[in-house]
């Protein structure tokens, strides 16, 4: 009798269980990534949060976040109180440590620094800067206190997954903006430096299931990418990058797909004082991963108002998908009305 019962157990534990665990496993292997422009809380940004509060910048927005696993975003600003302006530069940007608390909370996870702001305030500024992101707990590529720790990037978990963050520029004010091994900087992207970039891409490629390379790239107001940009974001998936995420121009730029992997030529702004139509335009980048492969992804387009993005409903949602469709006609990619991008399996 108790052998039967045993075995009775057992059966039941076999039968209800496995279908339980793979249930599991198939979720663990699901995530969404969601990335956004660039980021910058000074200037009139500033005058709004000091006006409407700390959280300001991510009221209409920080649900997308929240909801996805994991948010990337260009940090667009030194963070920090102190330092001395860098000379010759025509904008310095300098936001306060308080607006990474607000940015953490709104579900900001990772921030990539290698930009033609983030040494705004010098070296000083750029060590506060690593130093506040890190007591908020916000992952950081692309700057650091020397060049090993500017160009080794980030590796975050989600759902069992491993994604890597890479952040390069293109776009270097000066030459002592470069990491060295004994002096704090940023990390470069210019043709000299591609070998090394595609290396730092296979490198991390082996330790990540996902590789995110960020470059900071192209021309101002400009909504076409250059040949140079569209080489170099092809040679970084050739290499095993994963999703290309472009940012500087200050405006939207077409989405390519290539060999199956999403070049995104630039974000535009998002958190930021946008002066006119063409950088109020903005959108938020969601990537769905199923099984270690890009899905599908989504476009939410947005409108900065008052330096704050709103997502947009209605016509005007329906007239900047289709405003996105033209810029990335020359790519052939197609975003449905709904905003999907669908992905071939290669």
């Amino acid at each position: 009798m108790k052998k039967g019962f045993l075995l009775l157990l057992i059966l039941t534990i076999l039968i209800n269980g496995v279908p339980i665990q793979a249930e599991e496993v198939n979720q663990s292997e699901n995530l969404t990534i969601t990335l956004v422009g660039d980021l910058l809380m000074d200037g009139s940004v500033r005058r709004q949060i000091e006006k409407n509060g700390l959280g300001y910048p991510w009221e209409m927005v920080k649900e997308y976040f929240q909801e996805s696993e994991l948010t990337i975003g260009n940090l667009e600003t030194s963070i920090t109180t102190r330092g001395t302006k860098w000379p010759d530069k025509q904008f310095n940007f300098r936001s306060h440590p308080n607006n990474l608390k607000a940015m953490k909370e709104a579900g900001i996870d990772v921030v990539t620094l290698a930009n033609n702001h983030t040494l705004d305030f010098g070296y000083e500024g750029l060590l506060d800067t690593l130093r506040h992101l890190d007591k908020y707990e916000i992952q950081h590529a692309g700057g650091g206190k020397n060049k090993k720790e500017a160009i080794e990037g980030t590796i975050i978990e989600r759902n069992g997954l491993k994604i890597g963050v890479l952040s390069f520029s293109r776009v270097v004010p000066d030459v002592r903006w470069y990491a060295t091994s004994k002096r704090a900087g940023i990390v470069g992207a210019y043709d000299p430096h591609i070998e090394e970039v595609l290396n730092r891409v296979k490198e991390m490629k082996e330790e990540a299931d996902i590789v995110i390379l960020s470059v900071h790239w192209g021309i101002e107001r400009s909504t076409v990418p250059r040949k140079q940009e569209i080489q170099l974001a092809r040679k970084a998936i050739d290499a095993g990058a994963d999703i290309i995420m472009g940012h500087h121009p200050h405006v939207l730029q077409g989405i390519e797909i290539y060999k199956g992997k999403p070049i995104i030529y630039s974000l535009g702004n998002f958190v930021f004082g946008s002066r006119d139509q063409l950088t109020s335009t903005t959108m938020i980048a969601q990537i769905n991963i199923n099984e270690k492969n890009i899905d599908n992804i989504e476009i939410i387009p947005c409108s900065i108002v008052n330096g704050r993005p709103i997502p947009l409903t209605g016509n005007k949602r329906v007239e900047k998908i289709d405003y996105i469709n033209t810029l990335s006609k020359d790519f052939k990619t197609k975003i449905n009305k709904e905003g999907i991008i669908k992905i071939n399996k290669q």
